[in-house]
């Protein structure tokens, strides 16, 4: 996921669109306890801005994960907006670095996705969970310990 600036201005141009989508094995984009269902996609607008370049758009993506009261499957979809700075000169805590010309969006759409997963994913906002005493699914039937 790598845009080089170089060209854009080369061309005249202040602004450019991009378009990515991949899929992720985990190697590039890791997440805690899922798995990513399906393709990742960034979409998004770079601007340049003196010696600093911005970036918005939206990533989406699927995960695969365990409900965190029934443990059933879930499929967790979520759409996560951005609007970043790059710079190669200046330092912040909330502005990512550039070289040579070439913004690499990787480090800023991985915590963009690790921070927008919820802590706990739910198959039903009315799930009833496990029974503590057996372990029985709720949501399908009634135990012996459950009143």
């Amino acid at each position: 996921m790598v845009i080089d600036v170089r060209k854009l201005k080369y061309s005249g141009k202040e602004e450019c669109s991009f378009h990515f989508e991949f899929e992720a094995d985990g190697s590039t984009i890791t997440l805690p306890n899922a798995e990513y269902s399906g393709p990742v996609s960034v979409v998004g607008t770079l601007t340049l801005g003196g010696k600093s370049v911005f970036v918005d758009g939206e990533i989406e993506y699927s995960v695969s994960t365990e409900c965190s009261r029934c443990l059933k499957g879930v499929i967790f979809h979520n759409i996560v907006e951005f609007d970043e700075e790059f710079s190669e000169t200046e330092d912040g805590d909330d502005i990512y670095k550039f070289k040579k010309g070439l913004v690499d969006l990787t480090e800023m759409v991985n915590e963009k996705i690790l921070l927008s997963m919820p802590y706990f994913v739910l198959c039903d906002d009315n799930c009833k969970g496990l029974c503590p005493e057996c372990g029985a699914n709720l949501n399908e039937s009634n135990c012996e310990h459950v009143k």
